[in-house]
């Protein structure tokens, strides 16, 4: 007699489990992120081009934000600028003691208990002891807590070290709008409280950690100019209206300004400045219509 073997019945939940992983596998396989879509504008003069593209000082590790756009814009370009020049250490220790250290209060003593804890987390994660810098003021805290991207321990990266890499590494030629020192005396008159504020916006807009990407990460790589303004703009003036004109509308309408100069002479230029001065209704856009120029923007 033949002898048959009996199989058990497979287990029917776990079956259909294995069939929807696969089928979710492949759809996935068909499907690709949405493609970052930072915004970028053209402006024509006369004679010259200039594309202005807002940036993020600090970005989570592995976003790509690279477009065909930016990607033509930048190899088009035979000026790239960004806000401010990068002094010799020499100089910038100077600088450093002249407008960014304090004698009187602590940093740790003037932030609040959440945003003291939140300031010591992500200095630490970059790889800067954060007592090392308790006698900074605000301001300077925050260019800390922004420059403490390039550290290689923290894997985070920023977009305007991109763009300068790109430009040295094709040889073009690197113009600033501003020098260090005049970006450290607006930001070092700033009343304190001010500063602080500013360093809590900037703590409650910067990637948990280096690793997720917040709200104001998800607006710059969409293109959304409504949310940006929101998200950057719009607080500062809420928390303080003379802040927000030193640091913002004086500095957009001197950028508009150099920017209309540039416009006729020949060339293209890259212009690489903080998001933030590119949306609302005193961006440098804004303040080029007064020279008769019109930004466009470019789409793919």
């Amino acid at each position: 007699m033949q002898r048959t073997t009996k199989r058990s019945p497979r287990h029917p939940t776990r079956r259909a489990a294995r069939l929807l992983a696969a089928a979710l596998l492949a759809i996935a396989a068909t499907l690709s992120p949405a493609a970052a879509a930072p915004a970028l504008w053209q402006v024509k003069g006369r004679t010259g081009t200039v594309y202005l593209f807002g940036t993020l000082h600090v970005l989570p590790p592995g976003v790509k934000w690279h477009t065909p756009a930016v990607d033509r814009a930048l190899a088009a370009a035979t000026d790239i600028w960004t806000e401010a020049d990068t002094p010799s250490l020499p100089y910038l220790v100077r600088l450093i003691r002249r407008y960014g250290l304090s004698g009187e209060r602590k940093l740790s003593d003037v932030l609040p208990k959440h945003y003291r804890a939140r300031y010591d987390l992500e200095m630490n994660s970059s790889g800067m002891k954060t007592l090392r810098y308790d006698n900074v003021k605000p301001w300077l805290a925050e260019r800390l807590l922004t420059d403490g991207a390039l550290h290689p321990r923290s894997g985070r990266h920023y977009v305007e070290a991109e763009i300068l890499d790109y430009a040295r590494h094709h040889h073009q030629d690197i113009q600033t709008f501003e020098s260090a020192e005049n970006q450290f005396a607006i930001l070092a008159d700033m009343p304190i409280d001010a500063q602080i504020k500013a360093l809590e916006i900037q703590l409650d807009a910067y990637p948990p950690g280096g690793t997720e990407m917040n709200a104001l990460v998800k607006a710059w790589l969409a293109g959304d100019i409504a949310a940006l303004d929101h998200l950057s703009n719009q607080q500062l003036i809420s928390t303080d209206e003379r802040y927000f004109d030193d640091v913002m509308v004086r500095r957009n309408e001197q950028f508009a300004s150099d920017l209309a100069t540039r416009l006729n002479d020949s060339g293209v230029a890259f212009v690489a400045v903080g998001a933030a001065h590119l949306v609302g209704t005193t961006s440098v856009q804004s303040f080029l219509r007064n020279y008769g120029f019109n930004a466009t923007r470019v789409t793919e």
